[in-house]
């Protein structure tokens, strides 16, 4: 399998980064003029434990250094207004960090025009996470280990309905504003290959309260960014055995023959059933099987649905890389991926923290089959909502990202022999630029062994 990159949306995936790299760059020197106001000694102490952690461990002191004073010293990397990078140090990430966790994620700062930034730390180590030494570092244990608990404990603070993490919905220039609103409506219109539809925001979503101007009611980020379809917004597609798991744009055409381990490290991120799947003895029952892979949107719909009626066999969290990208996606590779790790999502689908839920399908014509929930940076809070023996209908809840999302892939064996709806054909030009697909459409039909 060869990941498909002439293919890629022309977009950043998920709209988690805006497409002009000079927007993040305003942005992330803003930060940081912000950020070295506060003393090293001052920063949160999780983040304390994780210099530590650091500066007392030589190897990883060392890799600490070395992937700053990698980054190329010329434009565009080099671009604060001194021409330096705009984070020149582990001490200035950790900062940049101290000061991301302390609010949610805005929509947008109009006088800084800077659009959104869905993925603030990962803007932040943009450069150094594509060096060799980064690339190195964020594979470590110890460092995804650090980054973890400071990432749960921002997550708890975007869920805390008595924290203020809601007050970045606020009109004008917040996510209920004028702009956010506008973006979030046409990412809930977007059909696939169909029309868009074209309700207002409060039609598509469930909001507490609709009359509240600034916040319609919900109470935290994370309420919001969870938020549900209203009941008659999503309708199961009856007539498909497999429907759309979640509110997404498919990566690539599905790939098929997916071998039980490749080089997912490589330059063209082969699926690695075994990685993807941590080593699960399952993996072998998918050997020539089949892998699609389809990215939430930031402006979009978070929680996961089953895909097919069944029963759920095993549920598995896998711990993960947070801020790994592929090592040809950054300068190894002569020019790094701008939005990392947009142009490496295979490669996460093997390393990312995610959540496996195997479901044993009632059609026999699709059998054993699982679902991969993949965090990317932030957004990697994969909390599943069904248990091992429970049975489960299409279009039934199955779980949700917390602050977002990043993609899945459903994993088919072998045998199955899948007629895919609504999707172009392999090489069709409009994989470059693919619309969200409605969540419990439906994505595919199987063909009976009793027939063929």
């Amino acid at each position: 399998m060869q990941f498909d990159l002439k293919n890629l949306p022309e977009h950043r995936v998920g709209f988690w980064l805006p497409k002009d790299r000079r927007l993040i760059t305003e942005w992330v020197n803003k930060l940081m003029e912000k950020a070295r106001k506060k003393n090293i000694s001052d920063i949160d102490p999780l983040l304390q434990a994780f210099k530590k952690v650091v500066t007392s461990d030589a190897y990883l002191n060392a890799l600490s250094v070395s992937m700053f004073n990698e980054v190329p010293n010329v434009p565009p990397y080099n671009t604060d207004p001194d021409a330096q990078p705009e984070v020149k140090s582990f001490n200035d990430m950790l900062l940049a960090i101290n000061t991301i966790i302390t609010a949610a994620p805005p929509w947008s700062d109009a006088a800084d025009r800077s659009g959104l930034i869905g993925f603030p730390i990962n803007a932040v180590l943009d450069w150094p996470m594509a060096t060799a030494s980064g690339f190195t570092f964020f594979l470590e244990p110890k460092v995804n280990g650090c980054l973890k608990d400071v990432l749960t404990k921002w997550c708890k603070y975007l869920q805390d309905i008595h924290q203020d993490s809601n007050l970045v919905l606020h009109p004008p220039n917040g996510w209920l504003g004028t702009d956010g609103l506008k973006a979030l409506t046409a990412k809930g219109n977007q059909n696939g290959l169909s029309a868009a539809d074209t309700y207002i925001f409060t039609q598509l979503y469930v909001c507490p309260n609709p009359d509240d101007p600034n916040t319609l009611g919900f109470k935290s980020w994370d309420a919001f960014f969870t938020r549900e379809f209203q009941d008659n917004m999503r309708p199961l597609d009856p007539k498909a055995d497999i429907v759309h798991a979640c509110e997404s744009a498919p990566l690539q055409y599905p790939v098929s023959n997916v071998q039980l381990t490749d080089n997912f490290m490589g330059k063209n991120q082969a699926y690695s059933l075994q990685n993807m799947l941590d080593n699960d003895p399952f993996a072998e029952k998918f050997v020539g099987g089949t892998v699609y892979q389809a990215f939430l949107s930031a402006l979009s719909y978070h929680r996961w649905v089953c895909p097919v009626d069944g029963t759920i066999v095993k549920v598995t969290h896998v711990p993960g890389t947070y801020y790994s990208e592929n090592m040809f996606q950054g300068f190894f590779g002569g020019k790094p991926d701008e939005a990392a790790p947009n142009n490496s999502q295979p490669y996460i689908a093997s390393l990312a923290t995610r959540a496996l839920v195997f479901i044993q399908a009632d059609n026999a014509d699709i059998g054993l089959m699982c679902f991969i929930a993949i965090g990317m940076a932030e957004v990697s809070s994969c909390e599943v909502f069904v248990k091992e023996t429970q049975h489960v209908k299409r279009g039934d809840p199955l779980g949700t990202f917390h602050f977002g999302g990043s993609s899945h892939c459903l994993v088919f064996g072998p045998n199955v022999k899948l007629n895919w709806i609504g999707l172009p054909p392999k090489d069709d030009n409009r994989w470059q630029d693919m619309d969200n697909y409605h969540v419990k459409s439906g994505l595919a039909t199987v063909y009976s062994s009793m027939k063929h």
